[in-house]
């Protein structure tokens, strides 16, 4: 009890200073959404009709699968045969055979159950799981999974974290998965709980991090062509020496600081951390000196430009046993991060599941949360009612072919003809707890800039870095639905 309420005094304390902006959120269709015990939270547009939709994994119940239309939403998990009743703590969406239908991989808490890889049929009409078929059949506690093409050949291969086994990485060989843990390195058996990819040492092929609970170091491992190496203490990301009652849980990645380079947040039992991308392949732990003091148990983040003024915003949820309603953190970003949570997500929060995504296409990113607690604030999705602070733009990423398999590619948007840079980001390749989403990359453009913007998207592709570039923009001409661009390879 004593460090209950310790922690609870520490997530206190750091909200006492005042944004000069403030979020604003209204609760949409409350009723379909009041069903507690939400894990995964989870979007991406499975029927192809250009708005997104939204699958929850639950404890207690079984899954939904929410489609859209038209920002209206209806359960859909029973009739498309994905409404699994175990309960389900991971979630990925991606095309793991690039037919341009985004499939849904499930992974469950009781080890028991084998995962599931739902491939889309398409027409919005039925899933199928074929994961036996593919290889992809696994069992464990399942944690954070990711669709991401590790090996840089065009198709998406796939991670997956285990809180009670070794972390495993599969190579999509022509829609079959070939395990190639033990080659690449990747088999952590420490307690991982998320993981996140980009190439954080710019060399043309994707890095991973994991965050481990229970006193463990985190890790984070560099790629050579296949071939992982666990840098984590060097680079400055450990985390520790810790107590074992600490440890990483929700990491995500975003340019904080719009320097260019992608910073590091990792919510933890215990200290939170904000890694900043310093040369080379350093990082340096500057949540304090930023505006964040959290220390309690923090479980899931995600960074969103909820204002569109070109800077990341950053959400955590925090979740203790017992206390349903135990303060989640909203920190808007500008000269400092200042917490400005909402009073009405006090008692409508999160525990384990927090997507920023523009659900109603109307340019302003809204917020969905999930909460697993049986009396907690069920799965609510919040519309943001906020006055702007800047336009923005959605950029839909895609391969030659037009197929979602460029997860970890990194968007940037410049002013038109410059090296101005307004804002950037990555597209999702595993953020924050036990969830990935299929959705374009939204950027903020502040209102300092009413011109047009050149996009700037880096891929990695063959152990390279290629660019593809989109110049003189007018992001007023795509108010409602996002932009495709499609890279050069």
């Amino acid at each position: 009890m004593a460090r209950a309420l310790a922690v609870a005094l520490a997530v206190i304390i750091s909200t006492q200073t005042t944004a000069e902006w403030q979020p604003s959120f209204e609760q949409v269709q409350a009723d379909l959404f009041a069903a507690t015990g939400g894990n995964t939270n989870a979007w991406a547009d499975f029927d192809n009709d250009g708005d997104l939709d939204y699958f929850v994994g639950f404890r207690g119940r079984p899954n939904r699968l929410y489609q859209n239309d038209n920002g209206n939403f209806r359960d859909v998990a029973a009739s498309l045969g994905v409404a699994d009743d175990q309960e389900t703590r991971a979630a990925a969406w991606g095309d793991f055979n690039a037919d341009g239908h985004v499939d849904l991989y499930v992974g469950f808490a009781d080890p028991k159950f084998a995962s599931k890889v739902y491939r889309n049929e398409g027409g919005g009409k039925r899933f199928v799981d074929v994961a036996g078929e593919i290889g992809l059949a696994l069992n464990g506690i399942s944690r954070q999974p990711a669709w991401i093409d590790y090996d840089g050949d065009g198709d998406v291969d796939f991670f997956a974290a285990f809180r009670d086994g070794a972390n495993r990485l599969y190579r999509n060989d022509r829609g079959r998965f070939t395990d190639v843990t033990s080659a690449s390195g990747v088999g952590d058996t420490r307690r991982t709980v998320s993981a996140v990819w980009w190439d954080f040492d710019r060399d043309g092929d994707l890095d991973l991090f994991t965050a481990n609970q229970e006193g463990d170091a985190n890790g984070l491992y560099r790629q050579q062509l296949g071939r992982f190496e666990d840098i984590a203490v060097a680079a400055g990301v450990a985390g520790t020496p810790r107590p074992k009652e600490d440890g990483g849980v929700g990491a995500s990645v975003a340019d904080v600081d719009l320097d260019g380079d992608f910073d590091l947040f990792v919510a933890s039992y215990g200290p939170s951390a904000l890694y900043r991308k310093d040369a080379g392949v350093q990082f340096a732990d500057v949540a304090r000196d930023s505006g964040i003091d959290l220390r309690g148990h923090g479980v899931t983040s995600a960074w969103g430009d909820v204002d569109n003024d070109g800077l990341p915003d950053l959400y955590v949820a925090n979740f203790l046993a017992g206390q349903p309603f135990y303060r989640d953190a909203f920190f808007v970003n500008g000269v400092r991060l200042v917490e400005a949570l909402p009073d009405a997500l006090l008692k409508k929060d999160a525990t384990h599941g927090v997507r920023f995504v523009d659900f109603d296409r109307d340019g302003r990113l809204d917020l969905s949360l999930t909460n697993n607690d049986p009396a907690g604030g069920g799965h609510p999705l919040w519309r943001n009612t906020a006055t702007m602070r800047g336009r923005s733009l959605a950029i839909d990423v895609t391969d030659r072919n037009a197929r979602r398999t460029r997860a970890g590619s990194e968007v940037r948007l410049f002013r038109a003809g410059t090296r101005t840079l307004l804002s950037s980001g990555l597209v999702d390749s595993g953020s924050g707890y036990c969830s990935q989403s299929e959705m374009p990359v939204h950027l903020g453009i502040p209102a300092t800039w009413s011109g047009t913007v050149d996009i700037e998207i880096v891929t990695m592709l063959g152990g390279s870095r290629h660019v593809s570039i989109v110049r003189d923009i007018d992001p007023d001409q795509y108010r409602g639905r996002s932009l495709r661009v499609i890279t050069t390879r």
